[in-house]
């Protein structure tokens, strides 16, 4: 049933757009690269963003003895009945002291990487502890970041978008091969966004989309770091969610937590042969959906991540 229906959405688009030039429809800017040309599509929309302050965030961290080697939780409950309830008030201590200094070194250095690096020595990337190292972070370095692809290994991204904040806004680019061979100006045009203290934001983008960007690069000879901390959605949505919803897709979770709607979507599973359609008939009908299937991918991330903040807010 989802093929049949997205088979007619694609004969219906291209009815709907025949003669229409990308151009005419999407408002956007060629850009050039030191790779070649690819179009960037540019919007910007009004999002409430909420992260744990980082002086809260802090407080959290060090409340957990857990932390530091050798202490579990039967020893960390031992230890507060003896009046250590803060990492700070381990530090003249006889065994953790000095474990106890280096961590405090690492937490008030603020350095995302580091804390964050930490952290998972101790606990799973999809713990609350690993998301509280966020706050360490400004709002404007925050990348959400979501690609589409000819499909699932060594084929062109099609589309890479990627959302910075600023301000009450949420800001998103869009960068789209308009045919495969612009590919590498698409890569070229994401890496500019990239800075030393950028921080990603993906769902799944830990298994797939930093590895297939890094990849892709790979082959095109485009050198830029990507390992940056990472937060990966789909883990934290999983540990908070899995058992209050049918399924963790990206699409299930807005719906049942922000009432989202999708019209006209097409799958992802879908999206190549909607593009090699595009392809075949230089028709834009059959992108319309794609774009706006990886914009409203991008959206609801910053959507979850402050969700996720404030469900955590009181562990």
């Amino acid at each position: 049933m989802e093929y049949e229906n997205a088979q007619k959405l694609k004969e219906k688009l291209l009815d709907d757009h025949d003669g229409i030039a990308l151009e005419d429809l999407i408002d956007g800017n060629e850009i050039i690269t030191d790779s070649g040309t690819c179009y960037d599509i540019e919007n910007k929309s009004t999002l409430k963003f909420n992260t744990l302050n980082q002086e809260k965030a802090r407080e959290k961290i060090l409340s957990d003895l857990k932390l530091l080697n050798g202490i579990g939780a039967s020893r960390e409950l031992k230890l507060q009945n003896e009046g250590y309830k803060t990492v700070e008030d381990l530090v003249e201590h006889e065994r953790f002291g000095r474990e106890a200094s280096n961590l405090l070194k690492i937490i008030d250095s603020c350095n995302n990487c580091y804390i964050s690096d930490r952290i998972s020595e101790c606990y799973p990337k999809s713990h609350p502890m690993s998301l509280f190292s966020s706050s360490f972070s400004n709002d404007e370095d925050f990348i959400f970041l979501d690609i589409e692809t000819l499909g699932f290994s060594n084929v062109p991204i099609i589309l890479l978008g990627v959302a910075k904040l600023h301000g009450n806004e949420i800001c998103v680019n869009q960068y789209l091969s308009r045919s495969v061979g612009e590919e590498s100006a698409v890569l070229d045009a994401f890496s500019s966004h990239v800075e030393d203290e950028s921080v990603f934001v993906t769902f799944n983008g830990q298994t797939f989309d930093i590895p297939y960007i890094r990849n892709r690069m790979k082959y095109f000879g485009i050198k830029k770091n990507l390992n940056m901390p990472h937060f990966d959605l789909l883990h934290f949505s999983r540990r908070t969610w899995s058992d209050k919803l049918p399924n963790c897709q990206l699409t299930t979770i807005e719906n049942h937590l922000f009432g989202i709607e999708r019209i006209d979507d097409v799958p992802s599973g879908l999206v190549p042969a909607f593009y090699k359609t595009y392809i075949k008939t230089q028709n834009i009908g059959p992108l319309v959906p794609i774009i706006e299937h990886n914009r409203q991918d991008i959206i609801t991330l910053a959507l979850i991540f402050s969700r996720l903040h404030d469900e955590y807010s009181t562990y």
